[in-house]
């Protein structure tokens, strides 16, 4: 079932053949550095990555440069494996190491917590992928409520109250937060390895998939007609998605790192810059870009 008003979004009739295209020539292995898939994609064990995944997906707030170093140091804390690291983490043991730990919200307790409730998880389903399988099924119309699932199982790992900042790293769904971050984990996991993620939870179609709904994607998507909504909610991230699926239904999020780098990269700035405009693949299909284009024709 599609999300109410998506059907009457009049995209324009070049548009698919537009993104396409961008997603063709957007994948050059040095955009992985300004993206923070590089820091799991360092690893080779499917187990560390999806650990690695989780902690960089859920402090992926901010520009790469800026949390970037705080997941540096949690990796050097974990040593060889951070799975193995996690899997037996001892709060009372580990604390010490993290004081003086933060990040904007989060502080070196929400860091405790985080990989505390990750231990307990994987003691008890064996990975986190295995976890998070538990909570899909088939029938689901997308991966909402196993995203949902996965989050409770993590809040209920420890008996203690959520702290604001680890309340910020493990939204839900249900709550109706786009849970932009997890998403991205999720695109991470689920999609098939291209280079850039890595295709692990085969079970689960990418057809499921969320668009992680950064401000990047939210202002690109604007100028593309992709979304009418104006709150950055779960409902704005379905409707993006089924936009995305015109184009490619099985797999309408394989469209998602060539748009967050087009906004990343500063290929389409916050201020319109009627040459950049030009030069860009989605010029015809883009609000923005055709007024710009009127703008030097004229």
């Amino acid at each position: 079932m599609s999300v109410p008003g998506v059907k009457r979004l009049r995209l324009h009739k070049t548009l698919g053949k537009q993104i396409e295209a961008l997603h063709r020539v957007r994948q050059p292995q040095a955009r992985l550095q300004a993206d923070p898939i590089e820091m799991p994609r360092r690893y080779r064990d499917p187990l560390d990555i999806e650990v690695v995944g989780l902690l960089s997906a859920t402090l992926a707030y901010g520009r790469v440069g800026l949390f970037k170093p705080v997941v540096e140091k949690i990796l050097s804390l974990c040593g060889g494996s951070p799975f193995r690291y996690v899997a037996t983490f001892d709060a009372k043991r580990e604390r010490p190491r993290f004081k003086g730990l933060y990040y904007r919200f989060n502080r070196s307790e929400d860091f405790v917590s985080f990989l505390d409730r990750m231990g307990q998880v994987i003691r008890q389903h064996d990975s986190l992928g295995r976890c998070f399988l538990s909570h899909y099924r088939e029938a689901d119309e997308d991966i909402g409520p196993a995203l949902s699932g996965f989050i409770a199982a993590l809040h209920a790992a420890r008996p203690d109250a959520l702290s604001r900042g680890l309340a910020y790293m493990l939204p839900s769904p249900e709550a109706g937060s786009a849970c932009k971050r997890l998403n991205l984990y999720l695109r991470w996991m689920i999609r098939p390895d291209d280079g850039i993620d890595f295709g692990f939870w085969k079970a689960i179609p990418s057809s499921k998939l969320i668009i992680p709904l950064d401000t990047h994607v939210i202002r690109i998507a604007a100028y593309l007609g992709l979304s009418r909504r104006k709150s950055p909610d779960w409902k704005m991230a379905k409707e993006i998605t089924e936009a995305l699926k015109r184009f490619d239904p099985a797999d309408p999020v394989k469209y998602d790192f060539a748009l967050c780098h087009l906004g990343i990269s500063g290929d389409c700035p916050l201020q319109a810059d009627p040459e950049k405009c030009e030069a860009c693949l989605l010029r015809e299909g883009c609000r923005r870009g055709r007024r710009a284009l009127r703008r030097i024709a004229s």
